[in-house]
């Protein structure tokens, strides 16, 4: 297999890995178990209910969402950059 670029055929290329997009907003870190856990229990003692009901509806509510965030971080895959047209381009597309 012979490393070329497939736009412009140059064999001057590099391979780099991809910094992928994490979702670490400040949302997403607002939005864990722990923090779900503690806002349910203030939420709780407000209504005169329980804390430890309101702690632990935060809780799985925290661990459904945090599941959902997980699921959508891409994974990490290596790129190529090409100096002769300054393409990058996975590295699947080597031919």
């Amino acid at each position: 297999m012979s490393l070329s670029c497939p736009f412009c055929q140059s064999i001057n290329i590099m391979i780099v890995e991809a910094s992928t997009q994490q979702s670490s907003t400040t949302l997403a870190s607002l939005v864990t178990p722990t923090t779900l856990g503690a806002l349910g229990s203030t939420v709780a003692k407000t209504f005169n209910l329980p804390p430890i009901v309101g702690g632990i509806a935060g809780t799985v509510l925290g661990s459904v969402l945090n599941s959902f965030t997980e699921q959508s971080i891409p994974s990490q895959q290596n790129l190529c950059f090409c100096h002769n047209c300054y393409q990058k381009f996975p590295t699947h597309l080597l031919h």
